[in-house]
């Protein structure tokens, strides 16, 4: 006998993929069977689960909607043979749906259903429109209508009783606007009433318009409103203005998915400041972090640095000067400090011992991770890469005879450490910690665009894709990366590179992505 499934009645929200609940998502990505408008849910969709079976039910607002008998049966259908079934609806699915109906029939078919409420467009609309549905100062009731329903019974409503109602929220406004204001002009309602109309609200597209009970319907046509729109009427519409915080103008990433390869604990500034240009950043680690697998050549060369100091304090110091171990440290990014740091209190050791040599960091991340520490970087090039490192101290002088000490990654580009060399210095090179691409990881999610910090993060996504071109994965993408380092990788392995960074750092990633 074939186990029954569950039906899953699921609330998407008002449109902006980000105010899907928690369980939803968690819903979509582990369903078997999805029955969706897959059009108009496309964007949420891109984050269910990639093997699921999605059923396109269409929607009535491009007149190609399935009648509800059929979505029914579909949805009675896939959970008999034992599947997991979602079933996806605009804002709440009790919120003028027939999300009832589906229940029943479920119900009555012995089948388990589940509801999962959802975000009703009838405030978070209004929200982003800087509108809240009730306020102490103005009232404290609102109700909420459906501007179309079955027949013209729409048009029917006890509208004396409406026009009493502080606030009045109406949804699919549109089509009878003019008829529904006239009612309510009819009620008693005061023709300078305060009226707001949005449309797509909460997305990237949002439009509004406020006007008056009396010549609303005429500023929505003038101003091309049309479905999906919500009105509200009510004095709270003059706070429109003032809490007018959604500016999509402003948030040049609203509503993108950008997936962040960068590791867990380096992502969370980066992620931040994606949420602030209005994306939604996904984390996915392309690479891990391990320690250096032979820790004893930084080890003696830290201790080189720790006995001169030492041998600095004796009293015959001064009349008998030692040769200094290393003229300066070279560190290259955030993780590199991180290293050296962990290798130095290893030792029982701390900044101290690096009173004797001046210390090169690539990059103000890099500098920054050091003054964590209280170090400050004698240098900093203008351009954080190996070949800038290189033309700061030709800047400085001849650098040949004097010592340096690189601690970096055991997959660094050997440019500096050959450049150094040419140029005469001595060079001791370890690795202070290992870079891990990821290999054979989950598939990575679709995504609006995909950021790129080293090159081994694009290996590590290229990794991940289980066999699939980087041309198909990344189709429906852009590729944004940190510098011409990653871009090469990135072209070199496949990959459309649509933008690399002008300044090699995140702030410079993330003016590229606006």
């Amino acid at each position: 006998m074939t186990k029954q499934g569950t039906i899953y009645l699921v609330g998407a929200g008002p449109g902006d993929t980000g105010l899907v609940t928690v369980k939803g998502l968690a819903l979509l990505r582990e369903a078997d069977a999805i029955v969706a408008d897959t059009l108009g849910q496309a964007n949420l969709l891109q984050q269910a689960n990639p093997a699921a079976e999605q059923y396109d039910i269409g929607s009535s607002r491009r007149g190609n909607k399935q009648p509800q008998t059929e979505v029914t049966r579909l949805l009675l259908h896939l959970a008999q043979q034992g599947k997991t079934v979602v079933r996806l609806w605009q804002g709440d699915p009790f919120v003028f749906g027939r999300a009832a109906q589906e229940m029943a029939a479920a119900i009555d078919a012995g089948l388990r259903v589940e509801l999962v409420p959802g975000v009703t467009s009838a405030i978070a609309a209004l929200a982003y429109a800087g509108v809240p549905v009730t306020h102490w100062d103005y009232n404290a009731d609102f109700a909420v209508i459906s501007g179309q329903a079955k027949g013209d019974l729409a048009l029917q409503m006890n509208w004396p009783a409406l026009a009493g109602v502080e606030t009045l929220v109406i949804l699919m406004a549109t089509k009878y606007l003019a008829e529904i204001t006239a009612k309510l002009l009819a009620a008693g309602r005061s023709p300078d009433t305060p009226v707001l109309a949005v449309q797509n609200g909460t997305l990237p597209t949002q439009k509004q318009v406020v006007a008056t009970l009396a010549t609303i319907a005429g500023a929505v046509e003038q101003n091309g409103l049309g479905p999906p729109a919500i009105v509200v009427v009510g004095r709270v519409v003059e706070l429109a203005d003032r809490l007018d915080w959604f500016q999509p103008a402003q948030t040049p990433l609203l509503g993108k998915r950008v997936l962040v390869t960068r590791p867990t604990h380096q992502a969370a500034d980066f992620m931040a400041a994606l949420r602030d240009l209005g994306a939604e950043p996904i984390s996915f680690p392309t690479i891990e972090i391990h320690p250096a697998k032979d820790t004893r050549p930084l080890d003696e060369a830290i201790l080189s640095l720790a006995t001169y100091r030492a041998k600095q304090d004796l009293p015959e110091y001064p009349n008998h000067p030692l040769p200094r171990p290393y003229n300066w440290l070279i560190l290259t990014s955030a993780n590199g400090v991180s290293a050296f740091w962990d290798r130095l209190m290893s030792l029982g050791l701390d900044g101290r011992c690096l009173a004797s040599l001046n210390v090169a960091a690539i990059g103000p991340a890099t500098a920054a991770a050091l003054s964590e520490r209280s170090i400050k970087a004698d240098l900093i090039p203008e351009v954080y890469t190996a070949e800038g490192v290189l033309a700061a101290f030709d800047e400085l002088g001849p650098i040949s005879g004097q010592r340096f000490l690189l601690a970096r990654a055991d997959i660094a580009r050997k440019t500096l450490t050959t450049g150094l060399i040419e140029r005469g210095a001595l060079v001791d090179e370890f690795a202070a910690y290992r870079t891990v691409p990821i290999e054979g990881g989950a598939a990575p999610p679709p995504v609006d665009i995909v950021t790129f910090t080293s090159s081994s993060t694009v290996q590590g996504y290229v990794n991940c894709l289980g066999g699939q071109t980087p041309v198909e994965a990344l189709k429906n993408s852009q590729v944004v990366c940190i510098g011409p380092i990653t871009a090469a990788t990135a072209e070199k392995l496949g990959l459309p590179v649509h933008a690399v960074a002008e300044t090699y750092t995140i702030e410079g990633l993330l003016a590229a992505l606006q």
